[in-house]
């Protein structure tokens, strides 16, 4: 006793046939264009993901809750992130500031590891630059 339809073995063959021509010659998809800061975000610094500064890659950029926007660098196996505020936005001293703006930096992963002194000045004076920012001043000892 039969139950139900069997599909003789040449019909599969020359279905998997046309299926695989048809998955082999779609058209690739299109690449994503770079994101950049949207317009939407408080602050625009002028980066955007997957560009490179003083050797560190930006890998994410986020708006804060206190109207700055977070940086992610990354390079290395080592992340930090900077935040770039209005001037006088927040109660402590900034690392690196202009007039109108103000750099702050920290969560480093993995964690204990210390962030390049060097590194935060070039990535901060570069933002604070792009920024428009008139003299660029860093904190004292």
């Amino acid at each position: 006793m039969r139950l139900g339809w069997v599909m003789p073995p040449g019909m599969i063959a020359v279905a998997c046939a046309v299926g695989f021509v048809v998955y082999a010659t779609r058209p690739a998809p299109a690449p994503a264009p770079p994101r950049t800061v949207a317009s939407t975000l408080p602050i625009e610094v002028g980066v955007r993901t997957g560009e490179r500064i003083a050797g560190w890659d930006v890998e994410a950029i986020a708006a804060t809750a206190d109207g700055g926007v977070a940086i992610t660098m990354a390079r290395d196996g080592l992340q930090f992130a900077l935040t770039v505020v209005p001037q006088g936005t927040r109660a402590e001293r900034p690392p690196f500031s202009t007039d109108a703006f103000a750099v702050y930096y920290g969560h480093a992963r993995p964690t204990g590891v210390e962030i390049p002194a060097g590194a935060l000045r070039a990535i901060s004076a570069e933002f604070l630059r792009r920024l428009g920012g008139t003299e660029i001043t860093a904190p004292r000892p």
